[in-house]
């Protein structure tokens, strides 16, 4: 199964590095009132940029940022990498991936941070009320879904089975969307479902048990698990918008760190969360500033579960 998961990567990778002058696209210089694009996916994790939009942030620095809502994660990084958008935004895992197989990314500002106190991790191992899986080990020999094959979520909860003493080549990782994986849950179509918030609160609210928090048994606490990156000749032809940039993403994420109530205006107005749902669910850390010990535990993890044919140095992919 890992053998077939680095086939997969590499050949992904491959087909974003084919041709010459990989990135090239990117190096492009923006003038004052051009659009700046930002693929993002309306969730928790990045809802600095969207304060940083509604508080004008970005106004008051003088750029004219506009996001681009992306339905699927995998499209951002070459939109980026070929200049349709000049930011893009990613769980840590698939960045590393790139970043591993050469394509030119930089991460430029944290998204958000892992928790430090596994009560409060935004991720969470699922198993039905009734099912007799009472640790992650239990998962030998049954059926886990994850929102994507070598996810974070993947990644984590395959980390969670192995710090329990099990062994996640002997689980079967199914790929699907996370709204599906309760009806899958309680149709006994999966023994288990890796999710992230809203979804673990929604599943509790339907007698969904926990039995880990991957994030928190997989990453460092604390550390870096979202972030914004964009492309190495980008910040080479753009140096001080890319500065401009981060500095109002910064103060993004400040002002969600202090107002957990701007977070859940955004989920409601962009994530078209309920009210009550957006209220109730876990939100997690805002820092500023991407960790590169965190990336370094994250490539670490990818490396030893053989998501990742080599590891990397988290320092060599950020922003100097």
């Amino acid at each position: 199964m890992q053998a077939r998961i680095i086939l997969a990567l590499l050949g992904a990778v491959a087909l974003l590095l084919s041709g010459c002058g990989v990135g090239q696209g990117s190096a492009k210089e923006i003038g004052a009132g051009e659009p700046i694009k930002v693929g993002v996916i309306p969730v928790a994790d990045f809802a600095p940029v969207y304060i940083a939009l509604e508080e004008g942030y970005f106004a008051e620095a003088g750029l004219n940022v506009q996001t681009q809502v992306m339905q699927n994660a995998a499209a951002i990084a070459p939109s980026v990498i070929n200049g349709q958008l000049q930011f893009g935004t990613s769980a840590t895992t698939p960045f590393i991936a790139a970043a591993q197989k050469g394509l030119p990314v930089q991460a430029v500002a944290n998204a958000a941070d892992v928790a430090e106190d596994p009560a409060e991790d935004v991720s969470a191992l699922l198993v039905g009320e009734d099912s007799t899986v009472q640790r992650p080990a239990d998962l030998e020999g049954k059926t886990v879904a994850v929102n994507a094959l070598s996810s974070i979520l993947h990644i984590a909860a395959a980390r969670s089975i192995e710090a329990d003493g099990g062994d996640p080549s002997k689980v079967t990782f199914v790929a699907m969307p996370l709204p599906d994986m309760m009806t899958a849950l309680k149709q006994g179509r999966i023994d288990a479902a890796s999710v992230v918030e809203p979804f673990a609160t929604i599943g509790a609210a339907n007698g969904a048990r926990a039995i880990a928090h991957p994030y928190t048994d997989a990453m460092l606490p604390g550390g870096t698990f979202a972030l914004f990156f964009t492309a190495a000749p980008f910040v080479e032809k753009n140096p001080e918008l890319v500065e401009k940039f981060v500095a109002a993403l910064e103060k993004g994420s400040s002002t969600a760190a202090e107002h957990p109530e701007k977070v859940q205006e955004v989920l409601i107005k962009y994530g078209k969360l309920k009210p009550e749902i957006a209220a109730s669910m876990l939100q997690p850390g805002y820092g500023v500033g991407v960790s590169p010990d965190a990336l370094d535990t994250a490539a670490g993890v990818m490396h030893d579960l053989g998501f990742l044919a080599e590891t990397i140095k988290g320092a060599d992919v950020i922003r100097p």
